[in-house]
Order: structure tokens, then sequence, then C-alpha cells
């Protein structure tokens, strides 16, 4: 009786260890499908699903088996939208960069245009500063003139000698005034060509800001700054419109110059021969010459609108400067901060380059 009890004992124990065995390998088997996988995310390969073969998934190691299966699917679905993510910032950055380009290269043109404009209306200032002290020097020969002919009928070699001179002055006045007309010419179209350059930045700036939006929370800084540079094309739009207004009523200053002067000189040749013709016509030269002094303040109040409106421009160019200036700054600012985008987007690149994803 013993002895069939301790047989008993003995089946049963090797039994339970048989078990225990075909559990334990059971158990190893699924244990290390969970480690594989866990090896696998840990190297970034997310190409191989975790599939539970066994049916009873309610335990503990079927569970764990089911969250790494959810996790790689997640993970894999994360991964493909940082990668496309990726792909779309470095797009945008890069379009935004080609915008940045033209943007420094239009505003370039701008500078030198700026500069031409600005070396032209210090010529105009200089020329206008000669013109008014020659028409000074004119004035007082006409005094003179006036003086000589009322003294005595003596003096009209000297009096001829001194119209010859206000001839020749009055000539060196219209080229002058000549010189300044097309010089005035010449900024005109520099304001027109200012003013395309200006179009220009505006839409470049309008198309960073588009592209600035496209690239989401990363390009906020990016629209920011367009606005900035389209709010200094508009300022740049006026200014340039305000100069055209100037160079126009300078035109018309000058213009209205020539035709005195043209008409004064015509008027001085004449005296000129009335002297050396005959002396009787000395009262009417006089009464002419007396008549020319109103002419000569006009001229020179021209003279004056002109130096002033140059002025006017000079202000206007160390504005349009300051303008283009900022606008510069704010180029800097957008190409540091597209430096910066960049290298986010390719250390992001860089290390979603390290995961292996399904198709």
């Amino acid at each position: 009786m013993n002895l069939s009890a301790l047989v008993a004992s003995m089946v049963c124990l090797i039994l339970a260890i048989i078990a225990s065995v075909f559990i334990a390998q059971f158990l190893e088997v699924r244990i290390n499908k969970a480690v594989q996988a866990a090896e696998q995310i840990s190297v970034g390969d997310l190409t191989n699903s975790v599939v539970d073969t066994e049916s009873n998934s309610n335990n503990e190691i079927g569970k764990l088996l089911k969250s790494f299966q959810i996790m790689t699917q997640n993970l894999n679905i994360l991964i493909r939208q940082v990668q496309q993510s990726g792909i779309g910032v470095t797009t945008s950055a890069t379009q935004i960069a080609a915008s940045g380009k033209q943007l420094e290269a239009t505003m370039t043109e701008q500078v030198a245009s700026t500069n031409e404009v600005a070396a032209t209306a210090k010529e105009i200032s200089a020329t206008s500063r000669e013109l008014v002290k020659t028409m000074e020097e004119v004035a007082l020969m006409s005094q003179t003139t006036t003086i000589a002919t009322s003294s005595s009928q003596k003096d009209l070699l000297r009096m001829e000698l001194t119209m010859r001179q206000l001839g020749e002055a009055t000539n060196t006045i219209a080229t002058r005034l000549g010189t300044i007309g097309e010089k005035a010419n010449n900024i005109n179209n520099i304001v027109v060509m200012i003013t395309k350059v200006a179009d220009q930045t505006n839409l470049l700036s309008l198309n960073a800001a588009i592209e600035a939006e496209k690239a989401g929370e990363y390009g906020l800084g990016f629209a920011v700054v367009a606005r900035e540079i389209r709010r200094l094309a508009d300022q740049t739009a006026v200014a340039t419109l305000e100069i055209e207004k100037m160079v126009k009523q300078m035109q018309s200053s000058v213009s209205s110059g020539v035709m005195e002067m043209d008409k004064f000189a015509k008027e001085v040749e004449q005296s000129v021969e009335d002297v050396a013709s005959i002396s009787k016509q000395m009262a009417q030269i006089i009464e002419q010459v007396q008549e020319l002094t109103p002419r000569f303040e006009a001229v020179n109040s021209g003279m004056e609108a002109q130096s002033q409106g140059a002025q006017q421009i000079s202000d206007a160019m160390i504005q349009l400067s300051n303008t283009s200036t900022q606008t510069t700054d704010s180029l800097r600012e957008i190409n540091n901060a597209i430096h910066q985008l960049n290298q986010v987007a390719q250390g992001l690149r860089h290390e979603m380059s390290r995961f292996k994803v399904t198709a």
C-alpha cells in the first residue's frame, strides 16, 4: 500500500516536472518574441510586426505582445508623418531662401539706384548754387549797364563790352539750365526704375509671406518680416512718387528759366547790335535793360525754388536710404531664420533616417 502511494506520488511529480518544462518552453518562445521586438524597436527598425500566433492572448505575455504590436503600428504612423513634415519644411525653407535671394538682389539694385539719385541730386544742388551766384553777377552787370548808359553816351563802348559779357553769362546760364534739365530727366528715369523695384519687392514679400504660411509654425517669424518688408516697399513707393512730383516741378522751373534766358539772350544780342550800329537808340536800350530787372528777379526766384527742390530730393533720398537699410536688416533676419530652419530640418531628417518603417 505504501509502495503504491509512493509510485503514484513519483508519477505525479514526474508529470508535474514535464508540464513545467513544456510551460517554460512555451513562455520562453513568447518572451523571446517580445525581446526581439524590443531590440528591433530600440535600433529604429519598425518594419517587423509583432504577431502572437497563440489564440489565447488574455494572459500577461499575450497582452505584452499585443501592446508591442500596437506600439509598432503607432510608431510607424508617427515616423512617416514626421518624415513627411520634415520634407515639407525643407521644401518651404528652400522656397523661402530663393525668395530671400531675390529680395536681396532687388534691394541691392534699389540701393544702387538710390546712390545714383543721391549723387545726381548733389550735382544739381551744386549747379543750382553756381546758377544763383551767376544770376547775382548778371544782376550786378545789369545794374552796371543801366548806370553806364544813363551817365553818358561816351560810355557806349564800355556798355557794349558789358552787354557782350552779359550775353556770355546768359549763354552760360542757359547751358547749365539745360544740364540740369538732362539730370532731372535722368532722375525721373531712375525714379521709374525704383518704383518698379519697389513693386517687385512688394510682390516678392507677398510670395515670401505665402511660403512662410506654408511652413506653419516654423514660418511665423518669416511672416512678420515679410509684412515689414512689404510696409517698407510701400513707403519706398510713396517716397518715389514724391520725388517724381518734385522732379516734374524742377523740370517746369528749368524749362521756364531756359525760355526766359533764351528770350533774354536774344534781347541782349539785339541790344548789342543796336549799340554798335547807332547811339541814337541809347534811350531804348536803357529802357530794355531796366525792363530786364524783373525777369532776373523771376529767374532768381526760380533758381531758389530749384535749390529748395534739390534739398527736398536730398531729404527724400535720406529717407529712402533709411528705408533700404531697414529692408536690408529685415533680409538679414530672414536669411538667419532660414539658416536656422534648414539646420532644424536637416537635423530632423537625419534623426528620422535612423528609423525603418513599413511601406
